[in-house]
C-alpha cells in the first residue's frame, strides 16, 4: 500500500466514525506528502543536471585560449570556455576564417572571442 493509498484510507474511517479532527489532521497531512512529493521531484531533477554537467566537465580538454573541445568530438568544435564558467552552459563558438592564415572564434552568447592561426 502506498502513501496516498494509506491516506486514503484513513480519510475514510475517519469520516465514518465522524471524527472531524482526525478527518483534518489527514487533510493536512495529504497537503504534506503531496508538497513533498513535489520537493523529490525537483531534487531528482536538479541531481540529475549536476550529474551530467559534471560527466561533460570530466571530458573537457583545456585550451591556452578561452575555449574548450570535449573529447571524442571533432577538435575543430569549440565551446566558450567563459560560458562554461559563469553559467555552466555548453556555447558552441562561431569560426570565422581571416585572411592571413588566421581563424576568430566567436561566442554569440557572452561576446567571447580571440584571434588564432590556423594550424
Amino acid at each position: 500500500m502506498g502513501l496516498y493509498e494509506g491516506i486514503k484510507d484513513a480519510i475514510g474511517i475517519a469520516q465514518k466514525v465522524d471524527n472531524i479532527e482526525l478527518y483534518r489532521q489527514l487533510i493536512d497531512l495529504s497537503s504534506q506528502a503531496l508538497d513533498m512529493q513535489t520537493e523529490i521531484a525537483k531534487l531528482r531533477e536538479e541531481n540529475a543536471e549536476l550529474k551530467k554537467g559534471t560527466d561533460i566537465e570530466n571530458s573537457f580538454i583545456r585550451h591556452e585560449q578561452p575555449y574548450l573541445t570535449l573529447d571524442g568530438e571533432n577538435p575543430k568544435t569549440c565551446y566558450c570556455a567563459v560560458c562554461w564558467g559563469k553559467k555552466r552552459k555548453l556555447v558552441q563558438m562561431d569560426r570565422i576564417n581571416w585572411d592571413h592564415g588566421q581563424i576568430k572564434l566567436y561566442c554569440s552568447n557572452c561576446k567571447n572571442h580571440f584571434i588564432e592561426s590556423k594550424q
